[in-house]
């Protein structure tokens, strides 16, 4: 009997099918990556019930038209005992084969499984959550599902997974009502990390969870591109059950400014509880932006800060004009404000800033600063304990420094002021200065020629200095003799050029 064509391309594909797990199996790879093999509920049938997986620990099936009947012959295969990462995104699995993967014995070691982009509902995914047999799970990703599509009315038993940590329920169709079934069934107790973006909640649902305690493990709490208004994000920023939360991202919300400024406060006090080691409190790179700046402006734990750390930040005057405003900066001696464009405008903020009259230490290199921002600086008496000033990389060429050798009102012990565009008559001018009492002196990758060294060697007023970088410069032959054989430079012991 002939077959037909229909029976001879079925025979062709299980053949090909065939071919492609026997290609992907034969050198026992760990990880075994079957994704856009267009396998479907055959493909994995045949996989689970007659190739020994027990060599896998990572299993990516994404892409590959499989519905539940594949999943449940994944779940009752007794070969993927180690299996430790699954990957199943982009299929047809629903309720049914999530509950399979729930109730599966074979699997006791899975840490992680990924169904982002199927058709699982609210059962199939508390059942994941509540699964008395995946105890090793801690990373469960539902992105793109269909939760909160149908409000159900029989939960599963039992609590939540305790060993599970990140839960993704991004994309779905999660509202109020939703999210008070999830509340009350306990499924978030375990939870550091907590994905509800692009969903449908309101101040209602944000409230629920500001008064949860079934939230208290929070660490991280994403709320994006929901409908959460100015109430919302009060409850949220007052909620005694968050005292946890690290990080709580709310953009594309309905807030509006006092909303923002509470939500600004939480995230400041998060960060400081991080941060704030002893005295120094370093925020380094958080892009705190000036509205960042105000809120560390008002939180009173700054009274607790001499030494307050805030490259990169991305503020200007505006943050900074905040800052030097504020009740709490009294106790500050050391301030890096380095790569924030704080400009001139900065600089004149800085030169009337009473609240930083105790500061020794000031960072100001790459904060957009030309010489007539340093005049403010150079002329102000705020400042009458500066001993260590960084103005490097700033466009304040000759002009700056000679501002700066005439400043009166502080004696620097340390000067950084690499790449600024100097010249000898820059360092001619330090050079005369009766006013600088420099310790250290940086002065790599400027203009200047022997002739400015030589003015600088030959100064009496730098009898204190003990290290002293001139490289980036040009030198004559005999650099390293001025200055080492000085009268004037016999507390030096540090000397690169």
């Amino acid at each position: 009997m002939m077959m037909t064509d229909s029976q001879l391309k079925n025979l062709d594909s299980d053949e090909q099918l065939v071919r492609t797990l026997n290609d992907k199996l034969v050198f026992q790879d760990q990880a075994l990556d079957l994704s856009y093999d267009s396998l479907g509920d055959a493909g994995v049938m045949l996989l689970a019930r007659t190739k020994d997986l027990s060599h896998v620990t990572l299993l990516d099936l994404s892409w590959n038209n499989i519905g539940d009947l594949g999943v449940r012959a994944l779940a009752q295969c007794p070969t993927l005992k180690n299996l430790t990462h699954l990957n199943l995104d982009s299929n047809a699995i629903g309720d049914d084969g999530a509950r399979a993967l729930a109730e599966s014995s074979h699997l006791p070691n899975l840490r992680q499984i990924r169904l982002i982009n199927n058709q699982v509902g609210d059962s199939g995914a508390l059942h994941l959550v509540k699964s008395r047999s995946l105890n090793a799970l801690e990373f469960l990703e539902l992105e793109l599902n269909r939760i909160g599509e149908t409000r159900l009315t029989l939960f599963p038993d039992g609590t939540a997974n305790a060993a599970l940590r990140r839960l993704n329920l991004r994309k779905n169709k999660i509202g109020n009502e939703t999210l008070s079934d999830w509340l009350q069934t306990g499924a978030f107790v375990p939870l550091n990390h907590l994905n509800l973006g692009w969903n449908t909640l309101d101040d209602t649902g944000a409230k629920m969870l500001a008064n949860s305690r079934t939230v208290s493990n929070l660490e991280q709490l994403f709320l994006d591109s929901n409908a959460i208004g100015n109430d919302g994000a009060l409850a949220l920023s007052q909620s005694k059950n968050l005292a946890q939360l690290r990080e709580l991202f709310m953009l594309d919300n309905e807030f509006r400014r006092s909303g923002e400024d509470a939500l600004n406060d939480l995230h400041l006090r998060q960060l400081v509880d991080r941060h704030l080691q002893g005295t120094t409190l370093n925020l380094n790179g958080r892009r705190l932006g000036n509205k960042g700046l105000a809120a560390l402006a008002r939180s009173d734990a700054l009274q607790k800060v001499e030494t307050l750390l805030l490259r990169n930040n991305h503020f200007d005057h505006k943050g900074l004009q905040a800052l030097v405003q504020s009740e709490h900066a009294k106790n500050i001696k050391s301030l890096n404000l380095m790569q924030n464009t704080i400009g001139n405008k900065g600089m004149m903020v800085l030169a009337e800033s009473a609240p930083f009259n105790g500061l020794t230490t000031l960072n100001l290199e790459s904060t957009g600063i030309k010489s007539s921002g340093l005049l403010a600086l150079a002329v102000s008496k705020q400042f009458p304990q500066l001993e260590s000033l960084n103005l490097s990389n700033n466009e304040l060429g000759d002009r700056g420094m000679e501002f700066l050798g005439a400043a009166e009102n502080f004696k620097l012990k340390q000067l950084f002021v690499w790449r600024i565009g100097m010249s000898d008559a820059g360092l001619a001018a330090l050079a005369r200065s009766k006013f600088l009492d420099l310790e250290e002196l940086r002065l790599n990758n400027n203009g200047v020629t022997p002739k400015g060294i030589h003015a600088l060697a030959t100064s009496n007023h730098f009898s204190t200095l003990k290290k002293l970088d001139l490289r980036g410069n040009r030198f004559s032959v005999n650099t390293f003799v001025l200055f080492t054989e000085s009268p004037e430079f016999k507390a030096l012991e540090e000397f690169r050029f």
